[in-house]
């Protein structure tokens, strides 16, 4: 039995019935299609013969109608997936991909989730139906829901978090109150303010439901074979809960512990709660990237443009961007100007004029001018969305410090423990009194909670790479950030990185009046690097140009071309000899010596030399106050170029770099770097694909904003905006965030070195201990939290 579908999608783009006749042909030509294309309605027909399909038509589909230039309507269908290893994965896929309305499969094993693609018009109960059918492994369809509406979800958790924790914190707190004021009272009176039943019923919810949180992490520590601060916890209060208890059946209520056990959790989960807080304001830099995307975008849809949102934009959409909007998705300007503000993407604080041709960047925001652009970037592919994944997967990665850290801990607490059993062994032998040992033992327990141990490196660690990215750097991973401040030596390429990277005219010398407006008339047609800079260098004088006709350009030579009827030549002495002018003898008649560099172009008009310049690399304004900042935070720099010796030396001495490497190939840009790294920790700054073997070699890697996608996939760090002053202020942030981190250390091992002893010999009871390791804790997050604070500018 033969089994027909119809299937109708929209089709944008069409301006005849010439047009939808055309198309329906072509929808024609596929096996088990009848197509059937309606100009007026802007629509497509498919009647689907499924017996006669050979392959899948959905991409036929799109290849068709992309051939013609037509669009329609994308459409991502989501499904959370039961898999239990990588080829169940690859399974799932191929099977996804046999059904004939499937565009494209996508699936994650981390996440278990697949991502189908397809047409908006495809999706229906019984698409879905079919493809769970498909599928060798249960699926579940999921509701689907924009990166907005994700990122709505996700802030929405947050907030849910929150509140729970405040609500916890504020439970707590409310219990404990009468503990707090028992304790004061017990300054001025002898006698308990609180029966033995009451701090019991207080006691319990905080030992077992405010502490319930403790008690889960200390079951998962210990089923996976290891023991953390939870187990240290659980074991401190519950052994005074327990004694307390047991002390209060059998009568004896002189010496209870409740208010120990329970002020314990309260003061443990008020540093939980801060430290929370202390992510939350850590991690504003992410939330404000992510803010900056928008919601959707007005894309041309045939005739007409209509608005979608941003997850169904596609590849060479054409988008228009009206006054004071944001860019949806990374592009290229086709029709426009306007000034747009790169701010919170780059750094840059002032708006930058775009023209046509022009990149523009997702989440940046349009000026006054109205665009339309052609997409380049979506998704996960764009600028906004690559840095914020750079900067969240910075803030998870963990330095070697920070390993070095939890094996410290790793062995701490079963040391605290073994300390634990001998405090009240020691004390039971010495004295006889069981509840005087246990009492030592369980302070012990409390005070060597290593909380601030292990807030000392993640907390300035996560500020640390927050504050670089507010600044415009984007540090890939915590282990650049160790490695930045213990740098001794920058080394720098040449062009693009400390130069713009375009031609600007130099030692402009003109012997005749008509020099430039001769010049200009030769080079304004022309789109070469030295016509380009010349058309500027005039504009700002208000150079009007001469006619020239016949223009001819000679590669490697130069141009020329005639002003009536007399030639007129722009180049080197191998185009002057061209045309039989002797270069030295014209120069002695101007009485000038010959020059010795071969960056120096040469204007002849009517056999007489008129003028000359010289042309050079743009130095960045930036540069020289960027080499002196690292020259002041104790640096050596080198400069290693492709460029000539000459250039590469005028370039070093103008900047105050004492070492430089010229002419050199991107293989011995690293052989140099080698050298260098045998004497120093070094740092390579970069921006071409002629860069990315020595970025890759370097200790730390550096690529600039507007480099080469090689040079900043294969850098460690990268500076949003060209500004290699933002080198200088790398170091520091890294300096600063390792200072605090010894700091922390200092404080946290200082902290437990003196007191575990003090506990252990009967000078600390609980509560104090549990009130002195709160303290410690919240030193070391007000100590990382202050790097929020210091002042660190690229000005000069």
């Amino acid at each position: 039995m033969t089994t027909t579908q119809q299937i109708t999608f929209p089709v944008y783009g069409m301006n005849c019935a010439s047009c939808a006749s055309k198309l329906s042909a072509a929808f024609n030509t596929l096996d088990g299609i009848e197509a059937n294309v309606n100009i007026t309605l802007e629509k497509a027909s498919l009647s689907v013969d499924e017996a006669q399909l050979k392959s899948p038509i959905a991409p036929q589909i799109i290849t068709i109608l992309e051939q013609k230039g037509y669009q329609t309507d994308h459409q991502q269908v989501v499904f959370e997936a039961e898999w239990s290893c990588s080829s169940c994965v690859e399974s799932t896929i191929t099977a996804l991909k046999k059904h004939p309305l499937v565009v494209d499969v996508k699936a994650n094993f981390a996440t278990q989730i697949v991502y189908v693609e397809t047409l908006e018009s495809f999706v229906n109960d019984s698409f879905i139906k079919a493809l769970i059918a498909l599928s060798p492994y249960p699926l579940t369809a999921k509701k689907a829901i924009t990166s907005q509406q994700q990122l709505i979800e996700k802030q929405s958790k947050e907030r849910k978090k929150q509140q729970q924790e405040k609500l916890g914190l504020a439970i707590a707190l409310l219990l404990s109150l009468p503990f707090w004021l028992a304790m004061v009272s017990m300054l001025f009176s002898d006698s308990p303010l609180l029966t033995p039943w009451f701090e019991l019923a207080l006691a319990t919810p905080l030992q077992f439901i405010i502490g319930a949180r403790f008690y889960k992490g200390a079951w998962k520590s210990l089923k996976g074979r290891s023991a953390n601060m939870d187990v240290l916890v659980v074991l401190g209060t519950s052994a005074a809960y327990f004694f307390s208890l047991y002390m209060m059946l059998k009568g004896n209520t002189g010496h209870l512990y409740f208010e120990s056990s329970s002020l314990v959790i309260v003061l443990i989960r008020l540093g939980k709660y801060l430290e929370f807080q202390a992510k939350q304001a850590s991690s504003k830099a992410v939330s404000a990237l992510n803010k900056l995307q928008a919601v959707d975008a007005l894309v041309k849809k045939g005739k007409v443009f209509k608005r979608v949102l941003i997850d169904q934009v596609q590849v060479s959409d054409l988008i228009q961007i009206a006054a004071g909007d944001k860019v949806p998705v990374d592009g290229v300007i086709l029709e426009g100007s306007s000034y747009i503000d790169e701010a919170l993407l780059t750094g840059e604080s002032k708006p930058v004029l775009k023209q046509v041709e022009d990149t523009v960047f997702a989440g940046t925001i349009n000026g006054d001018g109205v665009l339309l652009m052609k997409s380049t970037a979506v998704k996960e592919q764009t600028k906004l969305h690559q840095i914020i994944q750079l900067v969240e997967s910075a803030q998870m990665s963990k330095a070697p410090i920070l390993e070095l850290v939890d094996r410290i801990s790793a062995i701490f607490v079963p040391i605290v423990l073994a300390i634990a059993a001998v405090t009240f062994s020691a004390w039971w032998l010495h004295s006889g009194d069981f509840e005087q040992a246990l009492i030592h033992s369980v302070a012990v327990l409390v005070i060597a909670c290593p909380c601030a141990l292990g807030l000392a490196t993640p907390t300035a660690m996560v500020v640390g790479t927050g504050l670089a990215a507010q600044k415009g750097i984007l540090i890939k991973d915590i282990n650049t950030l160790q490695l930045a401040h213990k740098l001794t030596h920058i080394a720098f390429d040449k062009t693009g990185t400390l130069t713009k990277g375009q031609v600007s005219l130099n030692n402009i010398t003109a012997f005749d009046k008509d020099f430039l407006p001769l010049l200009l008339g030769l080079q304004q047609a022309s789109k070469h690097p030295i016509a380009k800079a010349v058309v500027e260098h005039c504009e700002t004088l208000d150079i009007q140009a001469t006619t020239v006709n016949d223009i001819q350009s000679i590669h490697g030579e130069g141009i020329h071309g005639r002003v009536n009827d007399q030639e007129i030549i722009a180049g080197n002495a191998k185009l002057l000899s061209h045309f039989n002018i002797d270069l030295n003898q014209q120069l002695a008649i101007r009485g000038v010596k010959p020059e010795t560099t071969d960056n120096v172009i040469y204007v002849c008009y009517q056999q007489n030399l008129i003028g000359y310049f010289s042309i050079a690399d743009q130095v960045r304004p930036e540069s020289q106050q960027a080499i002196s900042d690292l020259h002041q935070l104790g640096l050596s720099t080198t400069l290693i170029s492709g460029d000539k010796d000459s250039v590469v030396k005028s370039m070093s001495q103008q900047l105050g770099i004492k070492s430089y490497f010229a002419e050199q190939t991107p293989e011995q840009k690293l052989q140099q770097l080698e050298t260098l790294q045998k004497q120093s920790l070094v740092a390579m700054v970069g921006d071409g694909v002629n860069d990315a073997p020595a970025l890759a070699k370097a200790d730390v890697s550096i690529a600039m904003g507007g480099g080469s996608d090689v040079a900043k996939q294969t850098a460690s760090m990268t500076l949003m905006r060209d500004d290699p002053r933002l080198i200088a202020v790398a170091i520091k942030i890294s300096r600063s965030t390792w200072s605090t981190i010894r700091q922390n250390l200092f404080w946290a091992f200082i902290f437990n070195s003196l007191a575990i002893p003090a506990a252990a010999f009967g000078y600390l009871n609980p509560t104090v201990a549990a009130i002195a390791m709160t303290a410690s804790s919240l030193t070391v997050l007000s100590n990382s939290l202050r790097l929020k604070r210091i002042n660190i500018s690229t000005d000069k």
